[in-house]
């Protein structure tokens, strides 16, 4: 397991979403290097060898619904998260987080958050495409409500790797959730533009002090 997927692992997920990527998933992808078949009895058999507290298809659905949301797990666009996962295939796109990248840039020059933050060159095109973000661009509104949030909280300091993490998993899940405006469209489980907008730098500071003010 990579020093990525180890940060992955301490985001706010349950315990059970870090067992069943590091004792199930991640000891098959070592092992094959392809995309993994769910088998919802061994997922079953794992969880459960102490007590009982996974017993249904609909609460092993939600644990890959976490591990999706940190960008640990990719399934195909079409996946229907309302029906049972048994064997569905799913990536661990992290796991291919490119071997050249040196290690002490992931963990040096922890900050917090400036107006001026912007996401890492170096990483922000490679994570979308790892994480399956579909739209590999943002918008002044994304990045502005990204950098209100974490304005408001000076203690929490990051590498540039880990802001520019943060933001690519945000963009995922915000898309997923509703479009952030009328002219998008929904392909798979994201809502995206027909044509990617450019950011604006000149109005992500206004749009920093709209979402503070709401606050």
């Amino acid at each position: 397991m990579n020093i990525v997927e180890t940060e992955a692992l301490k985001q706010s997920l349950s315990n059970e979403a870090r067992v069943l990527y590091s004792l199930y998933l991640r000891p098959l992808w070592t092992q094959n290097s392809q995309k993994i078949t769910i088998k919802n009895k061994a997922v079953l058999f794992l969880l459960n060898t102490k007590e009982k507290r996974i017993t249904r298809g609909r609460q092993i659905t939600e644990l890959f619904v976490e591990l999706s949301e940190v960008g640990l797990v990719k399934f195909e666009s079409d996946i229907d998260f309302s029906k049972s996962l048994n064997n569905k295939q799913v990536e661990l796109p992290l796991s291919q987080i490119p071997k050249n990248i040196n290690s002490n840039e992931l963990h040096q020059q922890h900050q917090a958050i400036t107006i001026d933050w912007r996401p890492s060159t170096d990483y922000f095109d490679m994570l979308c495409k790892l994480v399956g973000v579909i739209e590999i661009d943002y918008g002044a509104d994304e990045l502005g409500e990204f950098i209100a949030y974490w304005l408001g909280r000076p203690e929490m300091t990051q590498t540039p790797y880990q802001w520019t993490q943060k933001f690519v998993l945000q963009l995922k899940q915000r898309r997923m959730k509703n479009p952030s405006n009328y002219g998008q469209s929904k392909t798979g489980h994201q809502w995206v533009t027909p044509k990617a907008g450019l950011v604006f730098d000149q109005n992500v500071e206004k749009l920093v002090n709209q979402y503070s003010e709401k606050k």
